[in-house]
């Protein structure tokens, strides 16, 4: 034995190997890598506290009938140049929610490097077949971010002996954030009256350590409260802010009764005033007739023309609507009535809606028959044309009819609604009145394009409005690719929710070179 003393963890080693003596040589083990996987963690969908609100407009868009409004949206600047947030984006994605059953609104956007709104517009009418641009332009910024308007800080420390020791820690922090924006027409660049958002939201972290914070979004005399989440930050209030505002000029842009999306009572004095301000904006106008044909229409009390102008069939409809939600009968509409209109549930409507003409009982059974057969004649001004070359058409109703006309793009090859639009939202045409697109309206249609041989036109009539009852593929805005193929596809999507006759009157008209 060595005269050296062994030390304790040699010891140990020799133990151990005088235990476990050596082994025979075998054929190594293999050892089998599990598969690289992803983060644990799955993606979140961001959900704020608007959502709901979102899809609220979404059914109000489609319960008052609105549809073709185009409205493009600037690049939205950070003015405290300190955020860097996607402004912009986050209206675009609001919007997206906001539309997605109703097809109410068409959204219009274009890159960051296009900043001059004149300069928008030019490119949109240069990239559109039909030489459109959209109605409206919503512009805005983040117009304020004052960050730690208010923090305040607290500590305790205690220290037992030289080792340990006890600290607690308590502080409180307040961020202001501004967001503005509004809404402008893109006739002239004037400002909508009343479209405008004007939004602060106040940020308030307390931690004790660690904790999550309140913010609150101050709008006029209303405030919305909801958490935020350490990790969030102020980006996450400006989502919500930013929502809440597409909400809002939505609903002051069209007239409707957005506040019932944010669950503010229709009692409340800024939701008074504001149905207030949209009746003197109408009254003693022909608009505040036509708000209530197209309202009184779509809700099947009335058949007639939505112009502005009151008639027999209008007035009775008006009464038996006022009659069924308890209002006095008589009268011009006045405040009380927009108020029903806007804020009450739409009542059942009569077994059949009041005409603007009753042929039936005028003029007995072979009349009534006579009416069942509509008849529509759509005439082009010639039948050959070389691309480039203007097309128009004149079309006329024996009676009167619901007329939607639609143009094969000459680019796409896809057909498109050319009318009703944003410009003529009527598509009621009276009996022998002949109706010239484009006409004065606001667009135009150009025959052919490279490879285009024929190009086809025509329009479809129908006794009553049936727009909303249509399915989604016809109802996606005028100007829009219709996802159907061929018009007897248009005429059959018609004829399933008509219930009466459906007129088609298409031809196709020959495109040569210059």
């Amino acid at each position: 034995m060595s005269k050296f003393p062994l030390t304790l963890a040699a010891a140990l080693v020799l133990s151990a190997c005088a235990a476990n003596p050596p082994r025979t040589a075998q054929a190594p083990a293999v050892v089998v890598q599990p598969a690289a996987t992803g983060p644990k963690a799955t993606p979140q969908r961001n959900v704020t506290p608007f959502a709901d609100g979102l899809r609220c407009m979404d059914d109000l868009l489609y319960r008052f009938g609105v549809r073709d409004v185009s409205v493009m949206i600037e690049e939205m600047q950070d003015q405290s140049r300190r955020l860097g947030a996607g402004t912009r984006d986050m209206m675009v994605s609001a919007f997206a929610d906001m539309t997605r059953r109703s097809r109410g609104v068409r959204l219009v956007t274009f890159g960051q490097d296009n900043q001059n709104v004149v300069q928008l517009l030019s490119i949109a009418q240069r990239l559109n077949d039909f030489k459109v641009v959209p109605q409206y332009d919503i512009r805005g910024s983040i117009t304020q971010f004052d960050e730690d308007v208010e923090r305040r800080q607290a500590g305790l420390g205690v220290t037992l002996g030289t080792l340990f020791g006890l600290r607690g820690a308590h502080s409180r922090q307040a961020s202001v954030l501004g967001f503005d924006a509004s809404v402008v027409t893109t006739a002239d660049l004037s400002l909508v009256p009343g479209a405008s958002s004007k939004n602060t939201v106040v940020v308030t972290k307390e931690e004790t350590s660690a904790g999550d914070g309140l913010a609150q979004i101050r709008n006029g005399s209303l405030n919305f409260s909801f958490a935020v989440a350490r990790s969030e930050g102020v980006a996450q209030s400006l989502r919500n802010m930013v929502e809440l505002a597409s909400i809002e000029l939505t609903g002051k842009l069209l007239r409707l009764p957005y506040w019932s999306c944010l669950r503010i009572d229709e009692n409340h004095p800024d939701v008074q005033r504001e149905v207030e301000d949209w009746f003197l904006s109408m009254e003693g106008t022909p608009e505040l007739v036509r708000f209530f044909q197209e309202q009184l229409r779509f809700r099947r009390f009335y058949d007639g023309p939505a112009d502005g102008k009151a008639n027999a069939a209008y007035t009775e409809a008006l009464s038996a609507h006022r009659r069924a939600l308890g209002l006095k009968e008589e009268g011009e509409p006045g405040l009380a009535t927009l108020r029903a209109f806007l804020l009450r549930p739409i009542p059942k409507p009569p077994a059949k809606p009041f005409a603007a003409e009753k042929t039936a009982d005028a003029q007995g059974e072979a009349a009534a028959a006579q009416a069942k057969e509509l008849k529509l004649a759509v005439k082009l001004s010639k039948t050959s044309y070389r691309k480039g070359d203007p097309i128009e058409l004149t079309v006329t109703a024996a009676q009167p009819a619901y007329v939607y006309c639609y143009v094969q793009s000459p680019s796409s090859g896809k057909i498109q609604r050319i009318f009703p639009n944003r410009f003529a939202r009527d598509p009621r045409v009276e009996a022998n009145t002949p109706m010239v697109l484009p006409g004065a309206q606001g667009f135009k249609v150009a025959a052919g394009a490279d490879g285009v041989r024929q190009q086809a036109v025509g329009c479809l009539a129908t006794e009553r409005e049936v727009y909303n009852e249509l399915p989604p593929q016809l109802r996606w805005g005028d100007f829009e690719d219709i996802r159907l193929g061929t018009f007897d596809d248009i005429r059959d999507a018609f004829s399933q929710v008509a219930k009466g006759p459906v007129a088609l009157e298409a031809s196709l008209i020959d495109v040569v070179d210059r």
